[in-house]
């Protein structure tokens, strides 16, 4: 049996898609479906990338999807340093930059650290010291560890609660490996008693509120989280811009005094 059937299958049961639900979002027969997944039938390229668009792949499942198939992949994966990526770092930069007074910064998708503007490195110079110095670049490591952020912000176990919880979506939704274990090694660091659920009705979404508490400051924030959407590269489809905002007027005169 060829390998795409297996996978097209995980992928398929991974979105809670019976043959039948699928191929009506595909517009092909189940029967088609079946014989794909069974090997009893070799997809063209275009059907491969077509079921990876109706089962909103990422772009680094696609290149898998076509793969198995025996295709070439459809997206690159580029390093954000290379030359090719130019264009990417300079709106970055853009990005960043017009954020400031308030910090902003970007991190792959595993929440590693990439940029960050004037804000966001004054900020974490305040409560960490020298940026140079700095255990871990992983920010969701970073948040719960007690030497960095942990004991920085006072609403901790919500942060920390509403971050593990969505870490756990994208091991459901997309079976990573690399959130996989960064979901373990956070799972052993004395997570929140009782995250697993939010404490009212609301989902998860993509703002969250975080209050940090650094000796005598006190600065409330929130933050929200952009993606490029139209990204054609693995690393760009997965690249986080997070933007700080302040959330009372006293935050708002902190970061507006350090910028002049």
């Amino acid at each position: 049996m060829s390998a795409v059937g297996p996978l097209l299958s995980e992928y398929r049961k991974r979105n809670r898609l019976s043959q039948l639900e699928l191929s009506l979002l595909a517009d092909v027969s189940s029967r088609h479906i079946s014989f794909i997944e069974t090997g009893r039938t070799k997809p063209s390229r275009a059907m491969l990338l077509r079921l990876a668009d109706v089962l909103n792949l990422p772009h680094q499942d696609s290149n898998l999807l076509l793969n198995s198939g025996g295709y070439a992949p459809a997206y690159s994966s580029l390093d954000l340093h290379s030359d090719e990526m130019e264009a990417v770092r300079n709106a970055l930069h853009l990005i960043l930059e017009n954020h400031n007074p308030y910090p902003a910064l970007v991190m792959d998708g595993c929440y590693n650290l990439l940029m960050a503007n004037q804000a966001q490195q004054k900020l974490m110079a305040l409560g960490l010291g020298d940026l140079n110095e700095i255990p871990t670049r992983n920010l969701m490591e970073a948040l719960f560890r007690e030497d960095m952020f942990r004991p920085l912000i006072s609403n901790w176990d919500e942060v920390a609660s509403h971050l593990l919880r969505r870490l756990r979506k994208q091991v459901l939704a997309y079976g990573n490996p690399a959130h996989q274990e960064l979901y373990d090694q956070l799972s052993k660091m004395d997570p929140p008693p009782g995250w697993q659920q939010p404490e009212d009705s609301t989902e998860d979404g993509p703002m969250l509120t975080v209050d940090f508490k650094m000796g005598d400051l006190t600065l409330s924030t929130f933050t929200t989280l952009s993606q490029f959407g139209s990204a054609l590269d693995i690393g760009m489809e997965e690249l986080l811009i997070e933007s700080y905002f302040p959330a009372d007027e006293n935050t708002q005169a902190f970061f507006t005094a350090k910028s002049n």
